[in-house]
């Protein structure tokens, strides 16, 4: 069984820095059936969910798109007939919607605007941001592919005795830093430099080669003993460049290669043991 972002016993105030969005409306929580379901009402709505269903909308909302191949995987142990089963559950309640991908990379699953409320207000743990719908549809692949990232480290930092508590995707810092960044355009040279290299190190970001590095996506985990930690990961693809690896190495990313096939050319042979396959 995978990991996922889940973690009721966990409720943090929300971290300085989060993005404010308009508060949900508010999500009853009502007995559970005589099936073991949980049931919420939202928006005249009574939803049925079980445990495998709660994780299901949790991981989406923290990673916006995942393939249904990597939900079955993680998540229901490739039992294919109780996957099926809950998503077309949750289809039907209008929870998350399915979009057709390739014969390889399978159909590619989000949450609908109603199920971003019912997964905030009601699942999630309150310092993770939930993501709903698909942003870019020419990436799909490859971000579908940072949850399997996310999953593989994620089995490291628990064999450690660590806990997973929430991921931050690249959108998200990317936002945070962008918005403090356009605050200081208009000031010397010089100092806006200084200025945006203590920027980056606030959010434990590198400058390299002129460039803030952003990761796909950082993992924000307590240790065996109980420290706060985190780990940036990148998901490399067949177009990347050596020079794009080296920056994402020199930032200190651990770096996952989603399909790596022999490219060593293409990006340099002195690199190619230094990205981990999915």
């Amino acid at each position: 069984m995978g990991r996922t972002i889940n973690d009721e016993t966990l409720r943090p105030t929300q971290c300085q820095g989060r993005s404010t969005e308009r508060s949900p409306r508010p999500i009853s929580h009502e007995n559970r059936d005589h099936e073991g379901k949980s049931i919420y009402q939202s928006r005249g709505q009574r939803h049925r969910l079980s445990s495998d269903q709660s994780r299901m909308l949790q991981d989406l909302g923290a990673f916006r798109t995942i393939t249904a191949n990597s939900l079955r995987k993680h998540l229901y142990d490739n039992d294919d007939e109780r996957f099926r089963k809950d998503l077309r559950s949750l289809r039907e309640q209008r929870l998350l919607t399915v979009q057709s991908g390739s014969r390889a990379s399978g159909e590619y699953i989000s949450l609908t605007r109603a199920g971003k409320e019912l997964t905030q207000s009601a699942l999630s743990n309150r310092d993770q941001v939930v993501y709903s719908g698909i942003v870019k549809k020419r990436e799909l692949r490859h971000d579908a592919a940072i949850y399997d990232v996310y999953q593989k480290e994620a089995r490291k930092i628990s064999k450690g005795g660590g806990t997973p508590k929430r991921v931050v995707l690249d959108f998200e810092l990317k936002k945070q830093v962008n918005r403090q960044l356009a605050r200081i355009q208009t000031i010397p040279p010089a100092e806006r430099d200084r200025q945006r290299q203590e920027i980056a190190e606030t959010h434990g970001l590198k400058i390299v080669e002129g460039k803030i590095q952003f990761p796909d996506v950082r993992i924000e985990f307590e240790s065996r003993d109980q420290e706060q930690c985190k780990v940036d990961l990148e998901c490399v693809t067949g177009h990347y460049k050596a020079r794009q690896i080296a920056a994402k190495q020199a930032a200190g990313f651990k770096l996952y290669n989603q399909d790596y096939r022999g490219r060593s050319a293409e990006r340099g042979e002195d690199l190619i043991g230094e990205v981990m396959s999915l």
